[in-house]
């Protein structure tokens, strides 16, 4: 149990917290099992909450001598985690059915931002299935660029004519169809790995009242203005005949977008609220959801100044336990977070999302542009 000062020099923890379960080494792997308290008292030790915790690693291929630590040199590193909601690491049986919603060649102009999309069909049809699982197909080397994929449903009157091309986003020459895409079914973030559906749980396909044609939405993220990226990537849906219970859903909760919503520059710290009201929420499950629906996990979604976002959860004016919150948001590691017991969203409560920026680094105003919280 060691701890490091500002000049970055290793002491050892006077208050030793860590207890290490077993050890075991062969010839090309050295395995350490500990165990610590999530809040240990100690000033030196950080406490291990739900939100992302940042893992820094290092080793050197000597052993520990007496005169201390050996430096490290290059074999070091970082990486996000949700040491308390881990990833769900259900392997999917290698009968299970897939397909893929990929975009081909896509040409990324030399801008920061590009959201482009591409509508698909689903070639599951007549009869129900679930998707169980959702996997990111991203292309090797553009794992920065990609930044997020939402995937909406789109009018079933369309025809096949409009799988033929894709285009630009929010944009004057935008084909008409694409404005028939309102519905999110699947959204997924930079950082995020695959997204399994709990057991009882899937995305229903193949009926008359589920999507044909669906919106594939890409944001690119290229910062560096650089020319010439072509992009392949994309979704892939695992799905069965197999049904489960209940129908799989999403709803999105925070900050439209708005012009009204900016974030003034050299601020430690800006808080904007996203509200669904009340009446939203009675309008929207009122009628056919009157005993409201149960949400199994949240995505929690914000851009490079974020730094914090808390979903709060009101019922009759009184708040609920934080619904999902990540005080230490990593823009780079978006997953989703399941819960450990499923909420009841009824007709008349309020959700509030609550993003916190930072803005220490600006000297302009932040605009926002096409985001989801």
């Amino acid at each position: 149990d060691y701890h490091t000062d500002e000049n970055r020099a290793l002491k050892k923890d006077p208050q030793q917290d860590y207890h290490l379960e077993y050890a075991m080494e062969n010839s090309t792997h050295t395995i350490l099992a500990f165990s610590r308290e999530l809040h240990t008292c100690d000033p030196n030790d950080k406490s291990i909450t739900e939100s992302t915790v940042r893992v820094i690693w290092a080793y050197h291929h000597k052993d520990l001598g007496e005169a201390g630590q050996n430096y490290h040199g290059s074999t070091r590193g970082t990486k996000s985690l949700r040491l308390l909601n881990p990833e769900k690491a259900e392997v999917s049986p290698a009968s299970l059915s897939y397909f893929d919603l990929i975009n081909k060649d896509v040409p990324v102009p030399d801008k920061d931002t590009t959201y482009w999309c591409q509508m698909f069909k689903i070639p599951v049809q007549h009869e129900k299935h679930h998707v169980t699982k959702v996997e990111p197909l991203i292309q090797k080397g553009h794992e920065n660029l990609v930044h997020h994929i939402l995937l909406y449903q789109c009018s079933s009157n369309l025809n096949d004519s409009v799988l033929d091309y894709g285009h630009e986003c929010y944009h004057p020459n935008m084909p008409d169809s694409f404005f028939t895409c309102e519905t999110v079914i699947f959204a997924w973030a930079i950082g995020g790995e695959g997204f399994t559906y709990p057991p009882h749980v899937g995305l229903s396909i193949g009926t008359a009242a589920d999507p044909q044609f669906v919106l594939m939405e890409v944001h690119y993220d290229n910062p560096t203005y650089t020319e010439g990226l072509i992009d392949n990537s994309g979704l892939r849906l695992f799905y069965t005949a197999v049904l489960r219970k209940y129908d799989a859903g999403v709803i999105e909760a925070g900050l439209w977008v708005s012009l009204f919503h900016n974030i003034p520059p050299g601020m430690p710290e800006f808080v904007s609220e996203g509200h669904c009201t009340l009446e939203c929420l009675e309008e929207a499950l009122g009628a056919e959801r009157p005993s409201g629906i149960h949400v199994f996990a949240v995505l929690l979604h914000a851009h490079l100044a974020g730094r914090a976002i808390r979903m709060r959860h009101f019922r009759n004016g009184e708040e609920q336990k934080l619904l999902a919150y990540d005080d230490e948001f990593d823009f780079n590691f978006q997953e989703f977070q399941y819960l450990e017991e499923e909420r009841t969203i009824m007709p008349g409560d309020n959700l509030v999302t609550e993003c916190h920026y930072s803005t220490m680094d600006r000297i302009r105003m932040t605009w926002v542009r096409k985001s989801f919280s």
